[in-house]
C-alpha cells in the first residue's frame, strides 16, 4: 500500500486541535537520553495546566545526521515527534491513522536504505577506488544502522585503496 501524505496528519494540525480543545491545557517535554547520536524525548499531555496527572504520554527518538532536518534540528524534531505521538495516544488522530505525516514521511525515507544493495556499492566503490564515495557509504551504513560486520568490511575497502593494508 502506497504511503499518501494528505491521509496523514501533521503534528501541526493536532496541536491546533488541543489547543482549541484545551486552552487552559499544557504540553511538556522533556530529554530522556541525549547523546552524540541519539535523543529519546517524553512528552505529557494535560488537559488543564493545573492537572498532576498526564491524559496522554508518549516518546520519540531521534538520531543525529539521519536526515536533513535532524543533520540541523534533530532535537527540535525529536520533540516535534514526541508531542504528536503523544496528542495521538489522547486521541488526536484520525481512526486507523494514529502516526503523524511526519513520521511515515520518515519511515518512506527509511525504505531507501533498506532497498540498497549495500555490498553490491561497496564492491563499486573499492573496484573504482573511490575513497569518498566509501566515506559516504559509510556514514549512510552507519545512519541506516547497517551490521556492524559490514561497516567493518567498508573500513577494509578503504584501507585497501589507501595501501594501509599487509
Amino acid at each position: 500500500m502506497a504511503f499518501l501524505p494528505a491521509d496523514y496528519e501533521p503534528v501541526e494540525a493536532r496541536i491546533h486541535k488541543f489547543w482549541a480543545e484545551h486552552p487552559d491545557g499544557r504540553i511538556h517535554t522533556e530529554i530522556v537520553l541525549i547523546n552524540e547520536t541519539e535523543i529519546v524525548i517524553k512528552a505529557s499531555v494535560y488537559a488543564d495546566r493545573d492537572d498532576t496527572r498526564p491524559v496522554a504520554i508518549d516518546f520519540a527518538q531521534e538520531t543525529r545526521n539521519s536526515s536533513p532536518v535532524n543533520k540541523l534540528s534533530f532535537v527540535e524534531n525529536c520533540a516535534t515527534s514526541a508531542i504528536g505521538r503523544a496528542l495521538a495516544t489522547f486521541a488526536y488522530s484520525p481512526k486507523g491513522k494514529r502516526p503523524s505525516r511526519e513520521e511515515m514521511e520518515k519511515v518512506q525515507r527509511g525504505s531507501v536504505y533498506n532497498e540498497r544493495d549495500w555490498h553490491a556499492d561497496l564492491e563499486k566503490l573499492v573496484e573504482a577506488k573511490d575513497l569518498d564515495g566509501l566515506r559516504q557509504l559509510r556514514k549512510d551504513a552507519v545512519r541506516s544502522l547497517q551490521p556492524a560486520d559490514f561497516i567493518v568490511a567498508v573500513d577494509a575497502g578503504g584501507k585497501l585503496i589507501k595501501g594501509d593494508t599487509p
